[in-house]
């Protein structure tokens, strides 16, 4: 049983090890990357996974992270996106222990303009 969920546990890191991460966009807060090899497409939706890389710890509730991963569910038609899941890592490039995850369903908001939500919609729906 050991070896069951050493395996299970090895094809997880790996995994994550092996995220292809580029990066989009930077400030002085932030730096967000996404991964393309998460794109999944279907008619006018389109899902993807992004990381947010922080500069500075965050705290939220008592947990500190230095960095989220995200998924997000876009609409490429009506320019919407919303997030699916999520999870705070405390060290950077999602790495350190997930101190906090969750699985939910926000509702539809418009993408902003000029905005790194609009950056990851265009990468996600292909909109150059």
């Amino acid at each position: 049983m050991r070896k069951v969920i050493l395996m299970v546990l090895l094809a997880v890191v790996s995994n994550s090890a092996l995220a292809e991460w580029d990066k989009v966009g930077s400030n002085e807060i932030v730096t967000i990357y996404t991964d393309s090899t998460t794109i999944s497409r279907t008619g006018n939706m389109a899902t993807m996974w992004h990381l947010t890389d922080f500069k500075r710890v965050k705290k939220d509730m008592g947990a500190t992270y230095m960095s989220t991963k995200d998924q997000y569910e876009y609409d490429c038609k009506e320019e919407k996106s919303r997030r699916r899941a999520f999870s705070e890592h405390s060290k950077s490039m999602g790495g350190g222990e997930v101190v906090y995850s969750d699985s939910f369903t926000t509702k539809w908001k418009a993408v902003p303009p000029d905005s790194g939500i609009e950056i990851l919609w265009k990468i996600a729906c292909e909109k150059k």
